[in-house]
Parts: structure tokens; C-alpha cells; sequence
């Protein structure tokens, strides 16, 4: 097998860069669709191996193929597995082959290729694809390797690297901002106004965030309860709100009223009753549920969604600045894999020369006398293990793909070790 024509990496995806969320949610895997697939890939001889990579932003088909196979027949399987034109499948997706699916997926790892510029779930999520690869038995030495490396160095950016420090989002920043004002968050009450799909979010992130004295009031009270059950909290009377408050380290509104929905006298009767102690109030609504003179009653702190916003611009800003160190370290990390897989060409041709040599070395120790021959031997072998010693060590110090292979190639072509194929 000639180096060139050794199996190699390929790359099948459908991202928010290239695919809209209607083909995004047609190609996309549940664990049990990602278990079949595979199978199928491998089984009918698709791929030697292969993981794929699913989530809500994309969904990736990574694969190892023979010579004699094309990454084109996944297309093929994709398309009768999902009921897709073959046209929109190749037309929605993007494709990547060699060294530059390794470094694809280091940043989809690191996530730098995230909607979110560092997000910290998707180093999980490549995690979990390398999971279910190992269950179905789709994966071995080679995107084994690659996927642990892959993990490496994203770890490695999150350890070495700010990109993932700056919270992006508002209910992220929001609860950041929270804490610095009332303290630990898993000691403190926090009431959320409305139980919309705002609410809903807020309430969900500060119940993974620890909240544990978690309160919901909504006008209607059914919507209310449901949104507490999910969250494990509490429901607050949308009749009763404004003589609660002081019962609330924590006030988010989030509601679709027209007008405020908490008044600067029931906050100023909450903070008589508190002592002094301070609220936050965080206004996730527009228009604005909490009334602007609450801002100015002391040790009250009112944050709306545009300084959320301003705050999370520069974040990304922030973020940004993280991903020329990111990157260097990815490349770092990426030429220690290559050099690896680089590698695997090298061994089969140092024993394909070896064996060349071995071939001349008999037909000439034939000439020989037999009485002759076992004088010699020991000679012709120190010579055989002397030229191969240079080329051997070569190649294997070699760190620039390219260069390897047309190394490997050359000796290939110069001793003719394809002859036999």
C-alpha cells in the first residue's frame, strides 16, 4: 500500500455557518439515531471508523475511509436515511479532508467554531460523541487518538486561556452581577416575575446555579406552579407580589406588562422590613417591570437588559482578544497528533523497504558458494540494518505532514515497493 493511497480522515458537517436550523434539525442524531448510524457507516463499509459529533448547532460525520472508498457514499447513506435530496444534503453541508479535519475539530473542541466564542458545553458534548463511537464499536486507534487529543487541548485553552471567563448571555451575567451584590446565590431567595419563556430560562440557570429558595409569581397561577414544579421552588400570589418583596434577595422581571409591575413604595416598605439589607433587581422586561425611582432608594441595585447587553458585548470583546493564544495552543496540540498519524505511513513503508532489502540481500548471498553463504550473512544483515537506520530515523523525526509523505512516496517510488500491487 503506497503511502498516498493509505486510508485517510474526512469530514462531513452541517453548522449555523452553512445550514439553516430546517436541514440543521433533518440531519441531526438522538444518541439512539447516532448509535444506528455508526453501525451502519462501519457495517456496510462506509467508513473504517467513525463519530459523530450532534447538537442543536450542528451535526458532524467523522470518518476514516480506505483508498478505494469516497467520503461522497456517507452523503449517499445520509440522504436515503433521512429522506433528503442528495442535491440538498452536498449543497447545505461543508466538507474537510487530512490535517484539516484534526484542526476542525480541536476548535469545535476549544470552541472557537461556537455561536458563543468559547462556549464551555461543547467540550462535553465531543466528550459524549467519543462515548457512544466507543459503545457501537465504531472507533479504534486512529480517531480514538484524535478525539482524546482533541479534548486535550481544549482543556488546555480553558486552563490556559480567558475565553471561556466572561459570561456571554444576560441571564449568565445577570446572576454573576447578583452575587457580587447579595453574595452566595445558594443562600439567598430569589423571586421571578412571569413565567414566559424568559422566566422560564432564568428560573432553569439559577436553579443550576444553586439556587435553592427559588419563588415564581405570574398572573396566571397555573403557569406559575408549573414553572415551580420544574424548578423545585415555590409560588408567590401575583395578588400578594408587593407585599412579599421583602422576602426576595434576588427580584427578575420578566413579564409582558405595559406598565411596571413593581412600585417604588412596596420596595421602599420591603427594604424597611429588611433592615437596610440589599436587593437586586434585575429588569429582563420590555417595557421595564421595575419602576425607574427604585434605583434611587439605597442599597437597592437595578440593572436592565441593555447594561446587561453592554456588558456582554464587551465580553465577547474580551473573548475575542483570548483567541490568537487559543489558537497557538490548538496548533501545538495539533501538530503533536499529525505527527502521530504521520507516523502510521511511515511504519508500513520502513517494513516495506526492509523486506526490499531483505530481497536483495538473499538473491545475492544465493550466489554465493553454500559453504560461503553462512560467513556472509551476518555481514549482509549489519548492512541492511545500517540503510535503513537513516531513512527510518528521517521519517520518523519528520513534523511537517506534507514533507513526510513525500518522503514516504519518494522511497516507495525509488525502491519500487508498490511492484506487487
Amino acid at each position: 500500500m503506497t503511502a498516498a493511497s493509505e486510508a485517510r480522515l474526512f469530514l462531513i458537517g452541517w453548522n449555523f455557518r452553512v445550514a439553516d436550523s430546517a436541514v440543521r434539525e433533518r440531519v441531526a442524531f438522538n444518541p439512539e439515531e447516532v448509535r444506528e448510524a455508526l453501525t451502519q457507516i462501519v457495517g456496510q463499509g462506509l467508513a473504517s471508523e467513525s463519530v459523530i459529533v450532534s447538537t442543536c448547532h450542528r451535526s458532524e460525520i467523522y470518518g476514516l475511509v480506505e483508498p478505494d472508498r469516497s467520503d461522497e457514499q456517507v452523503r449517499r447513506f445520509l440522504s436515503e436515511w433521512r429522506g433528503l435530496p442528495l442535491t440538498e444534503i452536498a449543497r447545505s453541508s461543508f466538507r474537510r479532508e487530512g490535517p484539516e479535519v484534526a484542526r476542525h475539530l480541536f476548535r469545535v473542541a476549544a470552541g472557537l467554531d461556537s455561536m458563543a466564542l468559547g462556549e464551555s458545553e461543547v467540550l462535553g458534548q465531543v466528550r459524549r460523541a467519543l462515548h457512544l463511537a466507543r459503545e457501537s464499536g465504531s472507533t479504534r486507534a486512529v480517531l480514538h487518538r484524535l478525539f482524546e487529543s482533541a479534548l486535550a487541548a481544549g482543556k488546555r485553552v480553558r486552563a490556559e486561556t480567558q475565553i471561556g471567563m466572561h459570561p456571554l448571555s444576560v441571564t449568565s451575567i445577570g446572576l454573576e452581577l447578583a452575587a457580587k451584590v447579595v453574595g452566595d446565590l445558594c443562600a439567598t431567595t430569589v423571586l421571578v416575575l412571569g413565567a414566559g419563556d424568559a422566566g422560564s430560562l432564568f428560573a432553569q440557570q439559577a436553579a443550576d446555579a444553586g439556587v435553592k429558595d427559588l419563588l415564581v409569581a405570574n398572573r396566571t397561577r397555573e403557569r406559575a406552579e408549573a414553572l415551580a414544579r420544574k424548578v423545585g421552588g415555590g409560588v408567590v400570589p401575583w395578588e400578594t407580589m408587593g407585599r412579599e418583596l421583602a422576602r426576595a434577595d434576588v427580584v427578575v422581571g420578566t413579564t409582558a406588562s405595559r406598565t411596571p409591575v413593581v412600585r417604588r413604595a412596596d420596595v421602599e416598605q420591603a427594604m424597611q422590613e429588611r433592615r437596610g439589607r440589599p436587593m437586586f433587581f434585575l429588569d429582563l422586561a420590555v417595557p421595564a417591570d421595575i419602576e425607574p425611582g427604585i434605583a434611587a432608594i439605597y442599597n437597592t441595585y437595578v440593572y436592565a437588559i441593555n447594561d446587561l447587553e453592554q456588558v456582554a458585548e464587551e465580553n465577547r470583546r474580551r473573548r475575542a482578544r483570548e483567541v490568537p493564544r487559543a489558537e497557538a495552543i490548538l496548533e501545538e496540540e495539533l501538530a503533536r497528533f499529525l505527527l502521530w498519524f504521520g507516523n502510521l505511513s511511515v511504519v508500513p513503508t520502513v517494513l516495506d523497504l526492509k523486506k526490499r532489502l531483505e530481497e536483495i540481500r538473499d538473491t545475492e548471498l544465493a550466489r554465493l558458494p553454500w559453504g560461503e553463504r553462512e560467513r556472509f550473512q551476518r555481514f549482509a544483515d549489519s548492512i541492511v540494518a545500517k540503510v535503513l537506520h537513516q531513512p527510518m530515523r528521517r521519517l520518523k523525526s519528520e513534523t511537517d505532514p506534507g514533507r513526510k509523505l513525500e518522503r514516504v512516496e519518494a522511497i516507495r517510488h525509488l525502491f519500487d515497493l508498490d511492484k506487487d500491487e
